[in-house]
Formats: structure tokens, C-alpha cells, sequence
């Protein structure tokens, strides 16, 4: 049975997690809850965002486009990384992207305390630019004065807000999934490569408003 209610929500928030990106004029402030960055190669491809799919050569080490269409159409790719966090302020849990260069300074902490977990990081863009460089600074919170959530299965959120098919994952990258998802049959290619290389069909509500006529801008973290 649905549980009703006579009051709006506190917060106008899905269930799920969000991926953030610094914004240029406000910066970010959060406690890191995951213990490990998660590092991928990633596209932008048919309107979206992907992730890169080469493949190492056991021969000799090379890389090799192997299955990955956007490697195949010469797209090139970011290298970013990703990390769960808790907002100092909102407390809202989410996925923080960065670039490769932006995150030495989460990398150097993980290699001094072996751990990322209870690391404060403060992201900002200190040109106040869209695209500008990220400054990422690191402190670490005293958890003995704080709880701390668990952090979130990073592989398989990314991999369900990447709307790919849960078939080929490793079985350890599928804790916390819940048994009662289907997840979608499609081969990967034919999810990925939309036709002439366009962006996913609009949706009924971008329709109504009218944001179906705008063109997809190119994303740059």
C-alpha cells in the first residue's frame, strides 16, 4: 500500500545520487565517505556521457579500442575520477567528479592516511569560470565527534546513472543491488550508439517546457 501524506517533502530530492561538479562561483565543502578514489576514462557520445570500454592488449601491453564504439568513431576521452561525499551544509550524500589533475591532492591524502574516508575536501574554481581549473584543498574531520554514512556501491550508481546494462559486471561490483531489478536486456552497443550519433529522444516533460529544442551543450568538467 503507498504511504500518503498531507505534507510536501523537505527536500525537492530523487532517491539515488547525484554526480556534482564544482560550480564556478560556489565551492564545494564535503566530508568524503568512500575509502578509495574510483578512476574511468569517459566520452562524451551521443549526447551523453560514457565510459570508455579499450581494452589492454596481453601481448604487449597496448591499448585497443576493442568494443568501445567512441574509441572506434576516434572521439577522444577525460580521464576523471570519482568519490562519494556528504555536503557539510545540506548533508545531502552525492558522487563528486573531478578531472585526473584536479584529484592529486585526494590522491596524495590517500596515500599519507591510507584512507579517504573522513577527508574534508574544499573544490572550488578560483577563475570563477564554467570550465576553469578545479583547486581541490584536503583537511580531515574528527569522526569522533560525527557519524559518518556508509558510503554507496560507486560502480554500480555510476553504472545505473550511465544507463548501462548491469549483465557484465563483476558479481563483487553488484553489492548492495536489489534483486528485484531487471536490468535491461539491450546489447551495450546498441544502448550506446544512438542513430547519427544523436543525443536520447526527449522526454514528455522536456516537451512540455520546451527544453526539447535546445542542443545538447558539450561537457567539459
Amino acid at each position: 500500500m503507498p504511504t500518503w501524506s498531507k505534507q510536501l517533502p523537505a527536500k525537492e530530492k530523487h532517491m539515488g545520487f547525484d554526480i556534482i561538479r564544482t560550480p564556478q562561483c560556489r565551492p564545494i565543502q564535503a566530508t568524503i565517505t568512500c575509502e578509495d578514489l574510483l578512476v574511468c576514462d569517459t566520452h562524451f557520445w551521443g549526447g551523453r556521457t560514457i565510459p570508455c570500454e579499450r581494452k589492454h592488449e596481453e601481448l604487449d601491453g597496448t591499448l585497443s579500442a576493442g568494443d568501445c564504439s567512441a574509441c572506434r568513431q576516434s572521439v577522444p576521452f577525460r580521464t576523471h575520477v570519482y568519490i562519494s561525499a556528504i555536503d557539510c551544509k545540506t548533508k545531502d550524500h552525492f558522487i563528486f567528479e573531478c578531472t585526473a589533475y584536479a584529484a592529486k591532492p585526494l590522491a596524495e591524502y590517500r596515500k599519507a592516511t591510507g584512507t579517504l574516508r573522513g577527508c574534508v575536501l574544499h573544490a572550488r574554481r578560483p577563475k570563477g569560470l564554467p570550465n576553469s581549473r578545479v583547486v581541490i584543498e584536503t583537511n580531515t574531520a574528527n569522526l569522533s565527534k560525527m557519524t559518518l554514512a556508509n558510503p554507496p556501491n560507486l560502480k554500480l550508481a555510476l553504472t545505473t546513472i550511465w544507463r548501462l546494462p548491469l549483465d557484465g559486471m563483476a558479481s563483487e561490483d553488484q553489492r548492495d543491488r536489489d534483486s528485484r531489478f531487471v536490468p535491461q536486456k539491450e546489447p551495450l552497443n546498441r544502448m550506446r550508439n544512438q542513430p547519427d550519433n544523436q543525443p536520447d529522444p526527449p522526454t514528455i516533460g522536456e516537451v512540455i517546457s520546451g527544453n526539447h529544442k535546445k542542443k545538447p551543450a558539450v561537457e567539459i568538467a
